[in-house]
């Protein structure tokens, strides 16, 4: 036995070893969706043992223990105000129209999110308290870089949240930009392999946002990064770093994706994916309706979501009567995911205005899940071994049910009035036939088999960058060559000057040979 002494001292070192660090999240979006990724990151850390304080729009209702929350819901107020952008997100008005992820209006609204939540006065506060002192900043990346100023206020490391699939706007803040010959863009419904005219659409289309963005939204971002971040840094007594220092010295790059979902993209040291860490270990009893209506369906159950921000209540009358009629010609039971009351419901129709979606989705006569093919439905469907039917509105969710399509576990269907039918069609064949539901099992396996579950790999890469100092020998080199060089512009200038040297001195000594040869044989010809 050893002396109490030494006892004493293992138990000190312990302590030191497994001390709590604090970390503040940054997940402001007023979406559904996107809160329960940040809250899925506190829950992971507050496991670990950590003090967490989360900046978010939706709050929980009840305090726990270690969490701070800073409520910014305050954003979502101004944001409706314009009732007219408000419009753009909703269902019957997304019919038809292109995908606004590739618009410039996308590109605003991902700079006035943040800038709304950067000057909201409850921030504001919490940035001036010289007492709140942070051993990691997370900030999740959306289409905006700027936030980076929040890592220097506390001379911590920064850790970005990439809340989609891996695209080349989120991976160059970590590394170099992917090659768009077999890197496609993350609204574009291309996959590798190429043919010639979709590498040629891909580089157009990389080029394209490369310059847009470097030329209309890197300047306001940088007068607003200087705005907001340059007086609080002063009154901290901190030197604030220029823009481009501060968003890109990324510790670590965290990706909701995975490679049995995605696309396998070729990650620097600090990228690791963490796909499926908000998916709960345990899975959650349904409410004993639902469950009598699981378990006495014969034929199977059908599960229909258009998720958390789209909502089936703004469908148009038609597209709604439409779909219900359709319904009513399956054997299936439907739970459908519908905000409001309606009448004249079929039978076999079962609306419900909230759905506990993991847990029908773990139930084992689920025939399917009916959903707009968002990040997180995706993910929980191959969690679960679920075939899919995609009906994508915007943003990611094109890619993604494209991703569905080509490994086999999904089929899409175009958003319209009359999509009724096609819906009825794919919902068929994946009943009747096995390899969608075979597909899914199969990647389900994949997406599990990994050397430690999403929120453990979560917690320990957090943990290393904070035990390494910043986890500097993982960065890529990338992050510190000028895009100039790393094209090569500044040797094609030598090149070309260099060219052009030897071309002038060329000409001069081939015009000097001209006159001595004109000198020599006595004739006086005249000379250009």
């Amino acid at each position: 036995m050893l002396p109490k002494k030494y006892t004493w001292l293992i138990l000190l070192s312990l302590i030191s070893i497994n001390e709590a660090l604090r970390i503040l999240v940054w997940f402001p979006l007023f979406s559904k969706s996107h809160n329960i990724l940040g809250k899925g990151i506190t829950k992971h850390l507050l496991e670990a043992g950590h003090e967490v304080v989360h900046v978010t729009s939706i709050p929980q209702k009840t305090p726990v223990p270690n969490l701070t929350e800073i409520d910014v819901s305050t954003i979502e107020k101004k944001f409706k105000e314009d009732a007219e952008k408000y419009e753009h997100f909703k269902l019957k008005n997304l019919v038809g129209k292109k995908n606004f992820g590739d618009s410039l209006f996308f590109l605003y609204m991902a700079y006035e999110i943040s800038r709304l939540s950067l000057e909201d006065e409850t921030v504001q506060k919490f940035f001036a308290d010289p007492m709140q002192e942070f051993d990691a900043v997370i900030l999740e990346w959306f289409f905006s870089d700027y936030i980076a100023g929040i890592a220097p206020l506390y001379n911590c490391p920064l850790i970005w949240v990439g809340s989609t699939e891996a695209h080349w706007q989120v991976l160059k803040l970590v590394d170099d930009i992917p090659n768009p010959a077999y890197n496609v863009d993350l609204f574009s419904l291309a996959s590798p392999p190429l043919t010639f005219w979709e590498r040629v659409e891909e580089l157009w289309t990389m080029v394209k946002k490369y310059v847009v963005i470097n030329c209309l939204v890197v300047p306001f971002e940088k007068r607003m990064y200087n705005r907001i971040f340059s007086e609080i840094a002063e009154k901290k007594g901190i030197a604030l770093p220029s823009y481009d220092d501060a968003v890109y010295n990324a510790s670590l790059l965290y990706l909701y994706s995975h490679p049995s979902i995605g696309t396998p993209f070729r990650l620097p040291q600090n990228a690791k994916y963490v796909g499926g860490y908000h998916i709960d270990t345990k899975v959650k009893p349904l409410p004993k309706d639902l469950q009598k209506i699981m378990d006495d369906a014969k034929e199977g159950v059908i599960y229909f979501s258009m998720g958390s921000n789209l909502q089936s209540v703004d469908m148009t009358e038609n597209m709604r009567n439409s779909l219900l009629k359709m319904f009513s010609k399956l054997k299936q039971k439907v739970i459908w995911k519908f905000e409001d009351d309606l009448k004249n419901v079929p039978e076999n129709v079962h609306l419900v205005k909230w759905a506990p979606q993991q847990s029908i989705l773990a139930h084992p006569n689920l025939k399917m899940f009916i959903t707009h093919g968002g990040q997180l439905s995706t993910t929980e469907a191959i969690h679960f071994g679920v075939p899919v039917v995609g009906i994508p509105v915007f943003g990611d969710q094109y890619v993604n049910m494209k991703s569905a399509e080509d490994k086999g576990f999904g089929i899409s269907v175009k958003l319209a009035e009359d999509m009724a039918d096609d819906i009825l069609a794919a919902v068929r064949e994946i009943l009747n036939n096995p390899i969608y539901k075979t597909k899914a099992k199969e990647l389900s396996a994949i997406f599990h088999d990994r050397p430690m579950s999403p929120g453990q790999e979560l917690v320990f890469w957090l943990e290393y960058v904070v035990r390494t100092g910043g986890a500097k020998h993982l960065r890529s080199p990338a992050v510190q060559v000028p895009m100039y060089q790393k094209l090569y512009l500044d040797l094609m200038v030598v090149l070309v000057l260099a060219f052009a040297v030897l071309w002038t001195v060329g000409k001069k000594v081939i015009g000097k040979r001209k006159v001595v040869t004109i000198s020599k044989s006595g004739k006086k010809d005249k000379v250009n």
